[in-house]
């Protein structure tokens, strides 16, 4: 079986022993590389071989000295073809199945993703000032700032083959670029996650503690759809099967969420399909709202009516993407209701004298605004393996409903997804039923 080698500048010395005792059960091959005046013991274990620089660190006159020293490595230390080899700092860490998940490939580039902590910690110098968004392995993301040189697992042929940039920040997305454009055979796992800035203090502090809630009317639909998706293996989600009504069924949804003490709540279809990285990419979203923010949604309308979000209804080969028009968060008016998630501190619950099981993506942010809330569309791209037909449209109950919002809620926009709302007031549909004939709902 290959091994795996952390080519690994060293400095950090206070992280000796947390780096020892971590990467010791992951069975990898650790390259500590120092300058002479950075010495220091490690233990005599066969996995450990440190490698030493004849010369102080103040002698390095490059930009980037941890690049100075894995090219020195790289031109002075015997590199196996079939091994493989991914450089890391000295404060980062894998999550426990990477290496055995990567030992497995046989690829001669393996690109797993990154996660990048919870939050920027205080009086980080601005050219560190990372982001927290994670990095999700993928094709398209291969581009300066959205890959980082801890993601990529090079075969030792490849690896000894290249140098890296002594003088650009950026080196990291610049090899990757090489790579790729070099039509090297590259392999992706978004699955797989390394930890950037592990041992930075108060980059990896607890998180948002969300937990889900699920509306059930169809059980095998629910195996086959959310049931796939990739949350951590310990998150929580609690469900209801065929309430009377979706307030109703919300409510006692989010007062289970609020008895796991959750920081958030998400409600969701049994039919959404979310990716890993997804929760990760939530709480980073949600880390940029104002204070007062009361809910949230992957898809809905701006402050103009405009869709808003990144989403893929699978009814349809194309994307929703308005990154061209809007920056996210970005305030909403209405939600699709396949995605809602709620700031549990802020106490919402829906009002169950509300009947059916539509409009209730805009009666919560109606309530928010009355309440003295927020809400806003995220970027966190879902999938919606939607089955109701594009003939459908609004029926009575769901005319009835929307005139009693607008009704009660007088001088603010009351819209839905469902509908389109043009410049002289009229409404009707935006879905596919349209094509054939406008058919008016007021």
């Amino acid at each position: 079986m290959k091994n795996i080698h952390l080519i690994m500048p060293f400095m950090r010395h206070e992280n000796k022993e947390k780096l020892i005792e971590a990467y010791r059960p992951m069975r990898v091959i650790l390259h500590p590389i120092m300058f002479l005046n950075e010495l220091t013991a490690f233990k005599e274990e066969l996995w450990i071989k440190p490698f030493i620089i004849p010369m102080d660190s103040k002698d390095c006159k490059v930009m980037m000295p941890g690049n100075f020293k894995r090219n020195w490595f790289i031109k002075n230390c015997p590199i196996s073809d079939d091994d493989y080899y991914v450089t890391v700092d000295d404060d980062d860490m894998y999550e426990p199945n990477v290496f055995d998940e990567t030992r497995k490939m046989d690829d001669d580039i393996v690109i797993i993703s990154m996660k990048r902590g919870y939050q920027i910690p205080r009086d980080t110098p601005q050219i560190r000032r990372y982001p927290t968004t994670t990095l999700i392995a993928s094709p398209e993301n291969i581009r300066v700032g959205e890959i980082s040189a801890q993601q990529s697992f090079v075969k030792g042929k490849i690896f000894k083959g290249h140098f890296f940039n002594e003088e650009y920040h950026c080196w990291d997305g610049e090899m990757a670029i090489h790579h790729k454009e070099d039509d090297e055979q590259i392999a992706y796992r978004p699955d797989l996650f390394v930890l950037f800035n592990f041992y930075e203090p108060g980059r990896w502090e607890k998180g948002l503690d969300i937990s889900f809630g699920v509306m059930v009317n169809d059980p095998l639909r629910l195996n086959m759809v959310l049931q796939q998706s990739k949350f951590p293996k310990k998150t929580k989600c609690h469900f209801i099967k065929n309430p009377e009504s979706a307030t109703k069924g919300l409510n006692f949804l989010l007062d289970k969420i609020d008895a796991d003490g959750a920081d958030v709540g998400i409600l969701t279809h049994q039919d959404m399909y979310y990716g890993a990285g997804w929760i990760d990419q939530v709480k980073d979203q949600l880390s940029k709202l104002p204070d007062n923010w009361l809910c949230a949604g992957i898809i809905g309308k701006d402050m103009q009516g405009r869709i808003a979000g990144q989403f893929h209804d699978m009814r349809i080969p194309l994307d929703f993407n308005t990154k061209h028009i809007h920056e996210f968060p970005q305030p909403a008016c209405c939600f699709d209701e396949c995605c809602l998630i709620f700031n549990m501190k802020k106490g919402f619950r829906f009002e169950e004298s509300f009947e059916g099981f539509d409009l209730y993506g805009t009666l919560c942010v109606l309530k928010a605004w009355e309440m003295g809330g927020s809400a806003w569309v995220i970027d966190a791209y879902a999938q919606h393996y939607c089955m109701r037909s594009f003939e459908w449209y609004p029926d009575d109950l769901f005319v009835q409903n929307f005139k009693r919002l607008y009704e009660r809620f007088k001088n603010i926009r009351v819209d839905s997804t469902a509908l389109g709302l043009p410049p002289d007031g009229e409404l009707i549909f935006e879905t596919s039923a349209a094509i054939g004939e406008e058919k008016k709902v007021a």
